[in-house]
């Protein structure tokens, strides 16, 4: 071994906790031993973090890795980090931007076609855009790929994304691809919104009244269904094609009703517990008043519960209102989206100032409703 070499170990090495006896990882290195191929990868000992003490992100989950993440990065700006959106200021209006990232392992299911996951790329982050209330502006996408993707796949990913962006008056303005081991892709959608009129995570106040967008559970039922082959293609149909609400979001922005908005890709109840937070208040939901995906109008309780409060995966939007307004925010509600069951707004609670999130129905009374739902790094599927 060279001295350049023994430089460079000697680098690594300040990083790298050596030894463990059978712990291994792999870490792609340009050059060890010279002369070496570009991304040989070198086997090194190292022992686990969480091994001497420190927790790994399994044992957290992602919320609680994000609040670590956020007392690291949050520069106490008026508007922080943990809304659906960041802003940067932009005259009288904010620039929002949001990101979001979709792998093979937790996102895409066999059978999914390129265009559903181009579609599904664009969709789940126009989503957080439709939540704060803004109107979406462009799209920029990172696409990491395996080396060996065949050419058509990445021109049906395109296709998805352009279809996508193209069905809510935007274009893909730019983006990077890379090399990866497996598929990756992350993407980043602008917005903008009166600053007056951004709707946040926090806001809510005790005597709101609590409403939904569309129905809940369709993702859960769709999971479900994927193993039978006789529903799969509709399955993978719900699951990849989300309708992320932007219009409904910009009607709730410009009603000026609104005090609070989150999407609810995560499951209802993990929803209204980061809002509860938010704002400092509690939740009563009527779980009779669930607007429940029609797969599941025959389902029993735990399964419409598992499927429709907790799962995730629906990608409507979650907002409080304020009460005296709330009469003409639905008739004017109705006069603009009519009555299609695609577009219905539900009244499905009420906000309190204590007493924790609950759901109470006639038949069973009054329950906790849990801070429970879909989280990465954490099995979460019922």
């Amino acid at each position: 071994m060279g001295p350049e070499s023994r430089r460079i170990l000697s680098i690594i090495n300040q990083f790298v906790f050596v030894p463990a006896p059978s712990a291994r990882v792999q870490i792609p290195v340009a050059a060890l031993r010279f002369p070496v191929r570009i991304g040989s990868r070198v086997t090194v000992k190292t022992a686990p973090l969480h091994s001497r003490g420190v927790p790994a992100l399994k044992d957290i989950g992602e919320r609680e890795a994000v609040e670590q993440l956020k007392r690291i990065l949050d520069r106490g700006l008026p508007i922080g980090l943990g809304h659906d959106v960041g802003v940067v200021d932009w005259g009288e209006d904010f620039l929002a931007v949001t990101t979001d990232a979709v792998n093979v392992r937790t996102h895409i299911p066999p059978g999914t076609t390129p265009t559903q996951i181009g579609w599904y790329l664009v969709a789940v982050n126009l989503s957080d855009i439709a939540a704060s209330g803004a109107r979406p502006l462009g799209f920029v996408a990172a696409l990491a790929l395996p080396r060996e993707t065949d050419l058509e796949v990445l021109k049906g990913i395109a296709r998805g994304m352009d279809e996508c962006a193209r069905q809510f008056g935007i274009a893909i303005i730019g983006g990077d691809t890379k090399e990866s081991s497996d598929m990756t892709l992350a993407g980043t959608a602008l917005g903008r919104v009166p600053k007056a009129r951004i709707l946040l995570r926090s806001g809510a106040r005790p005597g709101d009244i609590v409403v939904v967008t569309g129905d809940l559970g369709r993702a859960g039922w769709a999971w479900r269904a994927l193993s039978d082959s006789a529903r799969r293609t509709e399955a993978l149909e719900l699951l990849m094609r989300p309708y992320p609400r932007v219009e409904e979001g910009i009607f709730f922005s410009e009603s000026g009703a609104v005090t609070s908005c989150m999407d609810i890709s995560d499951g209802l109840g993990t929803t209204v517990y980061q809002m509860s937070q938010a704002s400092k208040v509690s939740f009563v939901i009527d779980y009779d008043a669930i607007p429940v995906y029609r797969g599941l109008k025959d389902a029993d309780r735990k399964t419409i519960e598992d499927l429709a409060v907790y799962y995730g995966g629906d990608y409507e939007l979650l907002a409080t209102v304020n009460p005296d307004r709330l009469a003409a925010l639905l008739e004017k509600y109705r006069q603009t989206k009519g009555i299609e069951e695609r577009h219905k707004l539900t009244v499905i609670g009420k906000v309190e100032g204590k007493g924790g999130n609950r759901l109470y129905s006639k038949r069973g009374g009054t329950v906790p409703l849990e801070n429970r739902g879909w989280e990465h790094f954490r099995p979460s599927h019922p």
